[in-house]
Parts: structure tokens; sequence; C-alpha cells
């Protein structure tokens, strides 16, 4: 949504950041109605965690929504987009299939009643408001064990990323790098066997079995996502805006391994967003 980035795109009618920050709020209400309902667990996490315990709402230069859950739950949730919860029927989750339009691992909750304009709309149409969805694995009983696990998960999803050449990833080059891209793709075969065993990896171990779980699929580098289970052993509830949502009790030591001293303000110049487009209403 980037509306703080120079980078992201300036369109006529879009919203303002603020704009966006309440339609996200919406799905996230029509989320947790139908998770509690049928008994899903999810958490806030990552910045939208910070925004929970720093701020009460969203941080206010934050520019997504994220929330986690555990894969077998992250499963049930998606299954509950086959028409039997009015409250989803707006929304389109947009899922880690093989696409060369999107390049990424995780499920966004998407509300095509917008349109996303510059990063990965200009391709993906669906995409709108959104909201990402983390699944969380099991990963090892000791943290040697699930470094290595993550640096083989980190592996597989470069190449698939390598591999499938997402057309969002090629705009802004030079001929000669895109045509090296396209070499390296066709090098590494079809991406549809890194996805298979990335799944495989993913699902080995569920995250109620080990000591340390994390985000498996999904991560910028293999060291970062890594969680002792025992911060989400608990959950408890966190004024977020107007409404409660659910954290681990584990959130401060979950912030600390994630962003250090999370409570202390960023810089002025560091607080700003980090998508790169801009969000309109569909005519």
């Amino acid at each position: 949504m980037g509306l703080m980035q120079s980078s992201a795109p300036h369109v006529e009618g879009e919203l303002e950041l603020r704009d966006i920050q309440l339609e996200s709020l919406k799905i996230l209400k029509d989320i947790d109605t139908v998770c509690r309902r049928e008994g899903i667990t999810y958490w806030l996490m990552y910045g939208s965690l910070i925004g929970v315990v720093r701020h009460q709402g969203f941080i206010p230069w934050d520019d997504d929504l994220d929330i986690a859950m555990p894969r077998s739950d992250y499963e049930r949730f998606l299954a509950c987009f086959d028409g039997r919860f009015p409250e989803l029927d707006k929304y389109t989750p947009v899922k880690p299939e093989i696409d060369l339009r999107r390049p990424f691992l995780i499920t966004r909750i998407s509300n095509p009643e917008y349109k996303m304009v510059g990063e990965y709309g200009n391709e993906v149409d669906e995409l709108g408001t959104f909201i990402d969805i983390y699944p969380l694995d099991g990963l090892a009983d000791n943290m040697s064990e699930a470094l290595d696990k993550k640096r083989v998960a980190h592996k597989l999803m470069l190449r698939y990323l390598q591999a499938c050449n997402f057309d969002c990833c090629n705009r802004d080059i030079n001929p000669a790098k895109k045509l090296a891209k396209f070499i390296l793709s066709r090098m590494l075969g079809k991406p549809e066997r890194y996805q298979e065993q990335l799944n495989t990896l993913c699902t080995e171990s569920s995250f109620d079995s080990r000591k340390y779980v994390g985000l498996i699929s999904w991560a910028g580098t293999p060291e970062s996502s890594i969680f002792e289970r025992t911060w989400f052993e608990d959950t408890v509830y966190m004024p977020f805006e107007d409404m409660d949502v659910p954290v681990p009790s584990g959130y401060d030591p979950l912030l600390r391994s994630c962003f250090g001293d999370y409570m202390q303000l960023p810089p002025k110049e560091e607080r700003m967003g980090h998508h790169v487009y801009s969000i309109i209403r569909r005519v």
C-alpha cells in the first residue's frame, strides 16, 4: 500500500493510508468472527503485533496487517471459503499456487472491491486491500536442527522463485539481466519440484510436536522467524483499534527475537510503509 514511499505509484482516487488501515481492519473483523465461531487459532504477528503492544492499534505508518496460524488451523481456515460463511463471501484467498503473476508463498485474503496499483497488483487483478496469513510449522527440538531446516527451506524458496522468474520482478531491469534470469529459470527446471519439496519440509512436523516452531515457507533469512513454541502456548486478548485481538502470551520474547527493542520508535526517516503500491476503489 506504500502510500508513504516516494516509489509508490500515485493515482487518482487512491486511498489515504488511514483509509487502507481501516479497510484492512474490516477484513480482520470478519476473519475474527469466523475463527471464533469455528475455534480456529490465530494471532496478530510481526509489525501488526508491535502495533498491538506499542500503539493499541496500527503502527501509524504501517501499511499492512499480518496474522499467523498453526498450519492445521491455517488449512481449516482456508477450507472456510466454501460458501458456508457469508462473512467471507466478498473476499478472495490468493493462495500460494504456482502462478507467474505473484511471488509469495503465503496466503493473502483480498477484498476485490478495491484494486492494487503497482507492485503485484498490475499482474494480479484480484488483489485489493488485504491481510497476509502466515502458516507456522514445527521445526525441531533444538536450535541447531531448527536452523538447519530453515536453511534448507530458504534454499528451496529461492530456487522456486528463480525457477518461476516472476513477471513483476523483471519490470525495471536491463535486458541482459532479464535474459540471464530467464536462462537460469530454464536451467532450474519446473518450479513445482521446489514447491513440492518445500511443502513436504513444512508439513513433516506439526506445530504442536516441536520445541521450536516458525515460518518455514516464506522468510527473509534462514535465521528469521524461529520461535519457541511455549511463546504460543497461551493466547491473550489485547486492544487493537476498536476490537480485542488474540496475541501469543509470549509476545515480548517473540517480538524481541524479530525486532530487538521493539518499544523504541524508529528514526523519523524510517517511519514509512514497506510496500510500493496504492489502492483505489474499483469503479
